[in-house]
């Protein structure tokens, strides 16, 4: 034999006994130790698969349900609307029910359809008279009340999976008071547009806080009487369960 030949065989060799020693690690013959089974065609599944939902994460299909109430503690005449002395002394108040559906959804943002059923809304400082003496004008003023509906809604979630979701909105409806609101003439009837932003805070995995300020209109449209515009900033607090 050719000490090639010799090299050649004992190369093989080797490999048939690192082959040999491979399959005895395996099967676990050679130590005398009972073989471990491992399936790997049924992986673990990630947290929360087995149950479809990822925390604080909106999908499509989604429905909210929930609650807010907001106030304004003063009338603004940046937006034009009413004078001065006639946006003094005025608060208002409101509170609502809150339906929202998740029209789309990825892992960044989430956009939604909202519904707000609004059973109560309280305008102070109403104007229901006036007396003018000279250049000196004097307000006799009352509280209304009101209820409504804001259907024309969308609300856009930012951060979509994060405890937090930032979130902006524009809505439209109207209300409708037993005074004439925000003046004398303005008829009971009014149209309602708000546009803002805020936070939903989650405190659990289906449940969350909102908060947020909006801005927010209301005249007549030129319905009756003198189309006046009632505009402010409302401060609001809510809780919703999305299922």
């Amino acid at each position: 034999m050719t000490r090639y030949s010799r090299i050649t065989s004992a190369l093989l060799f080797m490999i048939a006994m690192s082959f040999s020693s491979s399959a005895q690690v395996n099967d676990g013959t050679s130590s005398g130790l009972h073989p471990i089974a491992v399936s790997v065609s049924d992986p673990l599944p990630p947290p929360d698969a087995t149950s479809g939902n990822t925390p604080y994460t909106l999908k499509r299909g989604d429905n909210e349900f929930g609650f807010w109430g907001g106030v304004s503690f003063k009338a603004t005449t940046i937006f034009a609307g009413l004078r001065k002395d006639e946006a003094a002394d005025r608060k208002f108040v409101v509170a609502a029910f809150r339906y929202g559906r998740t029209l789309a959804a990825n892992n960044s943002v989430a956009l939604q359809y909202t519904l707000d059923v609004i059973p109560l809304a309280v305008a102070t400082g109403v104007i229901v008279s006036r007396t003018t003496v000279g250049s000196v004008t004097t307000f006799r003023r009352e509280t209304a009340y009101g209820a409504g509906l804001t259907p024309v809604a969308l609300q856009l979630d930012f951060a979509n999976g994060s405890k937090i979701h930032p979130f902006v909105h524009v809505n439209g409806g109207f209300l409708i008071f037993n005074k004439s609101v925000p003046i004398e003439d303005s008829g009971k009837f009014a149209f309602v547009g708000e546009a803002g932003t805020g936070v939903h805070i989650f405190t659990s995995d289906r449940r969350a806080v909102s908060l947020g300020v909006r801005f927010h209109h209301i005249s007549n449209g030129n319905t009756s009487g003198s189309n006046r515009g009632l505009n402010q900033f409302i401060f609001y607090a809510g809780f919703s369960v999305f299922k």
